[in-house]
């Protein structure tokens, strides 16, 4: 993803061949969290402090303004970030009108170039038929009982990122 210039909103040069770009600490890596926004919403705000605490950027749809229609929000906010996070558990969402998926899945479908760290929290009782269709969509097999062996969302963070 090229770096923008923060005056001329163009893209910045690519550093001279065989040296790295170096970012200066505004530029920090951006982590997108991607889930369904009131059935996660305690999972969202552990994993965006935690995020936080690694001294990285989480990029929430909630914290964004609203002029936009929401599908324009997340594509943008997914386009400007450098790692994705998936926090699944039962639903799955409702396509808006126009749309065969939901937002939820667009994001997944919408990351395939990024890192992703998906977390499938059990058990799931409950769990929608959506999820099964969208799990077969992306050639992945269907979560487990075994997904609900995870370390705490911080814990499970830090141990993620240890470098950061």
């Amino acid at each position: 993803m090229p770096t923008i210039d923060p005056v001329s909103q163009e893209p910045a040069p690519a550093p001279p061949e065989g040296h790295p770009l170096i970012q200066t600490p505004d530029q920090r890596l951006r982590v997108f969290v991607s889930s369904t926004l009131g059935e996660l919403a305690e999972e969202r705000r552990a994993v965006s402090r935690a995020i936080s605490a690694l001294r990285l950027t989480p990029v929430l749809f909630e914290l964004g303004a609203r002029p936009h229609p929401p599908q324009e929000l997340y594509r943008a906010y997914l386009a400007q970030s450098d790692v994705f996070i998936g926090l699944y558990w039962q639903r799955y969402g409702q396509p808006a009108p126009g749309m065969r998926v939901s937002g939820l899945e667009e994001e997944f479908g919408l990351s395939a170039g990024l890192p992703r760290l998906l977390y499938v929290k059990a058990p799931a009782p409950d769990r929608s038929r959506g999820w099964l269709i969208c799990w077969r969509r992306s050639g992945s097999r269907p979560p487990t009982a075994s997904s609900a062996r995870r370390p705490s969302w911080a814990g499970w963070c830090a141990t993620t990122w240890p470098c950061c």
